[in-house]
């Protein structure tokens, strides 16, 4: 196994880590059988999950900004379907 690989999964396991998916499955039991509150109070790979969640989250906060050519369209449009840029029109008919 390559090196990179190898940091990919220990990055992966770290995010999901073994047996995640047993746990969330018991914690819906436990919710279908009147336990209260939330799942990473019981399980802590369920809390490692909703970690890793929150600094992908705070990682790409305000990065994500929509762009391209359909939503410059969008931009350019006027009365709904009306648009001001045709690109399947050309000057010469």
């Amino acid at each position: 196994m390559p090196y990179d690989e190898l940091i990919k999964w220990t990055e992966f396991f770290k995010k999901r880590p073994v047996g995640w998916d047993a746990d969330h499955r018991t914690f819906l039991l436990l919710k279908a059988w009147g336990a209260k509150g939330k799942a990473e109070e019981y399980f802590p790979s369920l809390r490692q999950i909703k970690i890793a969640e929150e600094e992908s989250k705070s990682k790409t906060a305000g990065k994500v900004t929509p762009s391209g050519r359909f939503l410059e369209l969008m931009k350019n449009a006027k009365d709904g379907d009306n648009l001001t840029n045709k690109p399947w029109e050309t000057k010469n008919g």
